[in-house]
């Protein structure tokens, strides 16, 4: 591989990351410029979206939460649909709470009807009751309110007419229906502004119709809320309904027209606004490009959802040069700043370079020298940086210890290779050994037999193989927990142990709860007779909590002069073991 300077290594990174940052701002400014604006133009809308949202929840909240208290409550107290002239106390007590309810009212199914009213204008602010059953039945007339009996007296400046609520649409709408159910949004009567109802049947205990409870609000004041807010130029905040009728406008234009006596509401396809009547062809939600006369803008559409599906559409419609000129400035004085950084940096790592160079290229000559005192007579400090004197120390402490080495490498090397013979005699013990209770694991227990089988073959003796298993150990592990499982498993190998004997018989750990016995030159009765001592064994021993171990054992042997296979063996005793354990378990099956 060729080799380069370690002055020329340094400097040309700097170089190199100062070419590659111009041409990535160069890009940024003249190829992403329009998508960077957009991003920054979404993050705008998204600000004022958030804004917007919470005002509407918060300014509808209380409509949903009145119409449920409302509804509940006359559905647990049927009898109070009665006296509707206490009505009125709830629902002044409610309205006084929440100034932007302009209606809170109750209709009973004889055509009674009584309602909180107060003005959707702040500044003709008034708070009164009207009820068309106090003087004439189905006659609306307004009252004063009393704090003691709800309608007081009678206010002379309120038109009386001829009212029926169970003709109204509130009522027809919530008839049948469980939950509140949503108005279509109307202009009030009376009053120069929209406003939409939220209205709730009432039934009793027999599913019979008492009434309808209804709640509404004017949006003049949402209107207003979308025209205060500090929007850019140009820019555009509106709330439709999804058929595209308006609902609030920041545009000065009005949301309705009323002509004898007919309500005419304004939608986003008949705008005057040819921006509005542009966004009308995109309701669905998302973010939209529109070219309007040359401006281009950003448009975005979310629904508003609230409870009981009513669902409205918020739209925010910027200006894309607002942010593009934003943008354009800081893009080129953010050029600027690159560059000169990258130029000082340059000059920087320049002398960065010659200044790490200078110590390194001498310990260089020094370790090119091929002499270990040359490497032993270079000054303590080389450099003021302090990793180059650590490796000046380090080649310096290297000579020394290599003169140490090569002065005792003979012993060195002996030391290494007994403590090597060494740990490759424990590393054999532990591979042919169970950790956890020392005894043979299948890797020994299979090189232990093949010992002691060539054995029996010379010497024509017989071998008897038991594979056994605790029985309902995975019980008594969920029962006492694993700790006292591992101790269980311990004291039962020691049992084994002590019924073999020692340097002629095997015992293993086979896996899990099973164990593994293997008798040389012993027969079926005296390898039954050990087993039934291993069996008293545990009879007497308590382990966890007060309670015995049992085992089951399968059998199997091998005459002499017969082939020996282990695995034959251990397949013959584990079909026995199973048949032990399906007959009972505590069992030898031989």
């Amino acid at each position: 591989m060729r080799s380069i300077p370690l002055r020329r290594l340094i400097i040309l990174p700097f170089v190199v990351l100062a070419l590659l940052s111009g041409a990535i701002m160069y890009y940024v400014a003249t190829v992403s410029f329009a998508s960077i604006a957009n991003k920054v133009g979404l993050q705008y809308i998204h600000e004022v979206e958030n804004r917007v949202q919470e005002r509407l929840h918060h300014f509808m909240a209380p409509l949903q939460r009145i119409v449920e208290i409302n509804q509940l409550a006359y559905t647990d107290r049927p009898h109070d649909i009665n006296d509707l002239q206490r009505a009125a106390i709830r629902f002044h007590e409610q309205a006084l709470q929440h100034p932007q309810m302009t209606f809170i009212s109750m209709a009973t199914t004889d055509g009674r009807y009584i309602n909180s009213v107060q003005s959707p204008f702040k500044e003709d602010y008034s708070h009164h009751v009207s009820a068309n059953f106090v003087n004439q039945p189905l006659t609306m007339e307004g009252y004063e309110y009393d704090p003691q009996q709800g309608v007081g007296e009678k206010r002379q400046q309120d038109i009386v007419f001829s009212y029926d609520p169970r003709k109204r649409p509130f009522y027809q709408d919530a008839l049948g229906k469980t939950t509140p159910v949503w108005g279509e949004i109307e202009r009030y009567y009376g009053f120069d502004t929209l406003g939409v109802t939220l209205s709730a049947a009432i039934y009793n205990d027999q599913q019979e119709l008492l009434g309808v409870t209804a709640t509404s609000v004017a949006l003049s004041e949402f209107d207003n809320y979308l025209k205060s807010l500090d929007m850019i130029e140009q820019g555009y905040l509106f709330l439709a309904e999804q058929n595209g009728d308006l609902v609030a406008s920041s545009a000065d234009s009005p949301l309705f027209s009323f002509d004898s006596g007919v309500t005419q509401r304004v939608s986003l396809a008949d705008h005057p606004n040819a921006l509005f009547r542009m966004a009308s062809e995109h309701l669905e939600e998302g973010a939209y490009q529109l070219d309007q006369q040359g401006e281009e803008y950003i448009y975005y559409v979310h629904p508003i959802e609230f409870d009981y599906g009513k669902t409205w559409l918020l739209g925010v419609l910027i200006p894309s040069t607002y942010h593009r000129n934003v943008l354009s400035d800081y893009t080129y004085i953010t050029i600027m700043i690159t560059l000169i950084l990258f130029i000082c940096i340059a000059l920087v790592g320049s002398l960065l370079a010659w200044y790490i160079g200078k110590p390194i290229r001498l310990l260089d000559n020094v370790a090119h020298d091929n002499n270990v005192k040359s490497i032993k007579h270079l000054p303590d400090s080389i450099s003021g940086v302090r990793e180059i004197n650590s490796l000046n120390q380090g080649l310096k402490g290297m000579a020394s210890a290599l003169d140490d080495v090569l002065q005792n490498l003979e012993q060195k090397v002996a030391e290494r290779t007994s403590y090597l013979k060494d740990e490759n005699e424990t590393l054999l013990e532990s591979s042919v050994k169970d950790e956890l209770t020392n005894l043979y694991n299948r890797r020994g227990l299979k090189q232990e037999f093949s010992f002691v089988s060539e054995r029996a073959q010379r010497q024509g003796q017989s071998l008897m193989l038991v594979l056994c298993d605790i029985d309902y150990f995975k019980d008594f592990n969920d029962k006492y927990g694993h700790g006292v499982g591992d101790q269980v498993l311990v004291q039962v190998a020691e049992h084994l142990s002590s019924h073999i004997r020692s340097g002629i018989d095997i015992v293993a750990r086979y896996g899990g709860e099973e164990f593994v016995l293997v008798f040389v030159n012993t027969n079926l009765e005296q390898v039954v007779s050990r087993l039934n001592m291993i069996r008293d064994a545990f009879a007497n021993t308590l382990v966890g909590d007060n309670e015995h171990v049992t085992m089951s054992f399968g059998v199997s042997s091998m005459s002499s002069g017969d082939m020996i296979d282990i695995e034959k063996l251990i397949e013959q005793a584990d079909s026995r073991l199973y048949e032990a354990k399906h007959s009972g378990r505590d069992k030898i099956v031989y």
